[in-house]
């Protein structure tokens, strides 16, 4: 009920959001305020008079690591019966005050109101020097809460904007809670899949990133925090796994993309794979140019094909295969202009075109290769398809590759990223992933990568040569392979019936308790 109250008197400032986190101190517990940078941000400005300061932030990591850890032993300070002989004190709180005050002071301000909360010696220590409640309560003996919030609002007032960071620390121990740093609330994390009839009192300003991001959209995020949250306290976590796990299939003028999202934990890390696969039901020139125009980013507006989600923010699929595809694409080109031009939808002819079944076209190789199974010998040229790649600013592994598929697409292409996210969101890992700005980069120990995609599909390597490693093969789940049927309609299609409707299948949500009542089922994998 303590944390209620807190809750409850917190100032709403407009600039709430912010904080100050520095990865010199990765011990700490993790900060949640997605629009701002956990690291680089600016130090507190509070008044040198106030002896809890942030000001200085370079004292040691493993001092406050060692702090918090001794404070956790304090509850026995405050329950220990009166009759025992010996109180066990913790040696913190037989400090004066002044050296008390001296080594808490290179706290966060976040830092220093939760650890107010752990007993009351703690509170009057922390507050001794802070900031007084309002003196119109008339009330000598105000709650600690009030003098929390006065503390707040000072902290506030300097531009240090602690009020989020302290509901984000708290929020760590509401294991079925999290804090919006839109709707500045703690609320259901299921709340962002519901209906605004059954939750009135989502924020409008609960806006999520960029339709382009790659990241999960926001409700997912909040549901991963709350996975991780469980898994780190030792509580059932396992049924929310479901929740992530699932497929959107989505087909228009007669292109499909299927996405699919899958989580894992490996060790202490939080994994994702999404697989996109994008498929013609028309083999042509045309086709394979739409799907380039697809891996474009941004796509152009003129032309209407389903969505590709992008490798991450600092790569894209066009950058990265582009010259691949322009080898693919620009011979089959029919338009008289210079190579410098770009193409239209005019260049290519509609005419069957079965990259596939030409006689030693790449394509047709690769997907010779996979149905025999081959091992990918060193003498091979190698063509980035099947190759799997990094990114050497964030934690992503990625894959383009070919699969054959059932009819009417029989083969289509498949888009693979797996993204690793640390032990819980907003850490080192976590941030890269997020918006571009300065000093979220995450520098990765191996340039050639391809330990994230090991760890997510417990690829080994080759016994012959530790150097090699087991080749990745893409798959489609025989469930995910019906899906792209929609129900009869892939044979209804493959006999020229019903080609070009457009249909999209995908998990449904109940807007009563926000959630999915149909979700992927999980693989012994996944937990």
């Amino acid at each position: 009920m303590r944390i209620n109250n807190h809750h409850g008197s917190s100032s709403d400032g407009e600039q709430d959001r912010d904080r100050d986190h520095d990865h010199d101190h990765k011990d700490l517990p993790v900060v949640d305020n997605d629009d701002r940078s956990s690291i680089g941000n600016s130090d507190s400005s509070a008044s040198p008079n106030t002896i809890m300061n942030s000001a200085n932030m370079n004292g040691s990591a493993t001092a406050i690591t060692s702090l918090v850890a001794e404070t956790k032993q304090l509850v026995i300070t405050t329950s220990a019966p009166i009759e025992q002989p010996e109180r066990k004190v913790s040696k913190l709180l037989q400090l004066p005050q002044e050296l008390f005050d001296e080594i808490t002071k290179y706290l966060l301000p976040a830092n220093i109101l939760v650890l107010a909360l752990v007993n009351k010696e703690l509170m009057a220590r922390f507050m001794h020097s802070a900031p007084k409640p309002d003196p119109s309560d008339d009330d000598d003996a105000a709650p600690s809460w009030k003098a929390l919030n006065a503390y707040i609002k000072s902290m506030d007032s300097a531009k240090t904007k602690v009020r989020g960071s302290f509901l984000s620390l708290l929020d760590y121990d509401l294991l079925d809670m999290v804090y919006c740093y839109k709707c500045k609330k703690m609320h259901d994390p299921f709340i962002s899949f519901k209906d605004r009839a059954y939750a009135p009192r989502k924020s409008s300003r609960c806006a999520d990133w960029a339709p382009d991001h790659h990241m999960p959209p926001r409700a997912t995020r909040k549901l991963l925090r709350t996975i991780t949250k469980r898994r780190a306290h030792g509580a059932e976590y396992r049924h929310l796994l479901q929740q992530v796990n699932n497929t959107v299939t989505t087909y228009q003028n007669g292109i499909l993309s299927q996405t699919s999202l899958r989580i894992r934990f490996r060790e202490e890390s939080q994994m994702l794979r999404r697989q996109q696969v994008v498929s013609s039901i028309d083999k042509t020139a045309l086709a394979l140019w739409l799907f380039r125009q697809q891996l474009l980013d941004p796509a152009p507006a003129s032309i209407s094909t389903p969505k590709v989600y992008r490798i991450c923010n600092h790569l894209t699929w066009d950058n990265t295969y582009g010259a691949f595809f322009d080898r693919l694409t620009a011979p089959l080109c029919n338009g008289e202009h210079p190579e410098t031009e770009s193409h239209t939808p005019a260049c290519f002819s509609r005419d069957t075109c079965d990259m596939s079944k030409q006689e030693g076209h790449v394509i047709a190789e690769r997907l010779k290769k996979r149905s025999l199974a081959a091992k990918r010998q060193p003498t091979d040229v190698p063509t980035l398809l099947g190759d799997v790649l990094g990114c050497d600013k964030c934690t992503t592994d990625f894959n383009l590759d070919v699969v054959a598929l059932p009819p009417p697409f029989n083969w289509g292409f498949v888009l693979t990223t797996w993204l690793d996210l640390g032990k819980i969101d907003f850490s080192s890992k976590w941030d890269s992933h997020r918006d571009l700005r300065p000093g979220r980069e995450y520098k990765r120990k191996h340039h050639t990568h391809g330990d994230i995609c090991d760890k997510f599909e417990d690829l080994t390597p080759m016994a012959s040569s530790s150097k090699q490693r087991e080749p990745f093969r893409p798959r489609i789940s025989k469930l995910n392979q019906g899906r792209m049927g929609n129900f009869g309609w892939g044979k209804r299609a493959a006999a020229g019936k019903d080609k070009y409707i457009t249909w999209s299948s995908g998990h449904s949500c109940d807007p009563a308790t926000g959630w999915i009542p149909d979700p992927d089922p999980l693989e012994k994998e996944d937990y």
